[in-house]
């Protein structure tokens, strides 16, 4: 029996702390660039912590730079669009082995596979492409909702999937949040597995 498989992309194939880890040294590294007085661990530190207490780690950045005399210096507005629009940085962010195992065994299979996310078009673009992950797509089933104007409130992007494998005996979707990302294929008749949690701290410092 024919088959698709499509996965989310955070959490489920990649680890969202490592797009906030790469996010966080990048605006580090930009501050570094226009205030030397700063010195970058003290920013990775400082955001890492407030990422790691679940609290907001732009109002921390802010807190910081208000300590050191420099928040009237500063555009908020330009960092959150600089950590948003980045390219991570693929020594941080990457497929895990065990998930790259996974993908490359299914594409020998000759399994199809798409991608149904949620999220900015820039900022989920930019992490496929960090990650490696165009080869296993076809650029047509990679479904992003700020692109199609549908997220997994809707049904839709499911249901393009459905249509246009029409003949295709089985769907499955990947996902690690089961609250959320299985009400629409599961209503569609969709196999749902949920992903394993990624065990990843984000405070790892400033890399080499």
């Amino acid at each position: 029996m024919e088959r698709l498989v499509a996965f989310d992309l955070d959490d489920t194939l990649v680890a969202e702390a490592l797009f906030l880890r790469s996010g966080i040294r990048h605006v580090a590294r930009l501050l570094e660039e226009r205030f030397p007085e700063l010195p970058p661990l003290r920013v990775v530190n400082r955001m890492d912590a407030a990422v790691m207490r679940h609290t907001n780690h732009y109002s921390a950045l802010e807190s910081l730079l208000v300590e050191t005399g420099l928040r009237e210096s500063v555009d908020m507005a330009e960092i959150v669009a600089e950590f948003r629009n980045h390219r991570p940085d693929p020594d941080i962010y990457h497929l895990p082995p065990s998930m790259r195992k996974q993908l490359d065994d299914l594409a020998a299979a000759g399994t199809r596979m798409a991608l149904i996310t949620d999220g900015r078009s820039l900022t989920q673009r930019n992490k496929i492409e960090a990650a490696g992950l165009m080869r296993y797509f076809d650029p047509d089933d990679i479904l992003i909702s700020e692109e199609t104007g549908h997220d997994k409130k809707d049904p839709d992007n499911f249901l393009f999937l459905m249509r246009k494998y029409a003949g295709t005996g089985h769907f499955v979707y990947v996902a690690d949040n089961p609250s959320k990302d299985f009400i629409h294929p599961s209503r569609l008749g969709w196999e749902t597995r949920l992903a394993p949690p990624f065990p990843i701290a984000i405070h790892q410092g400033m890399p080499g």
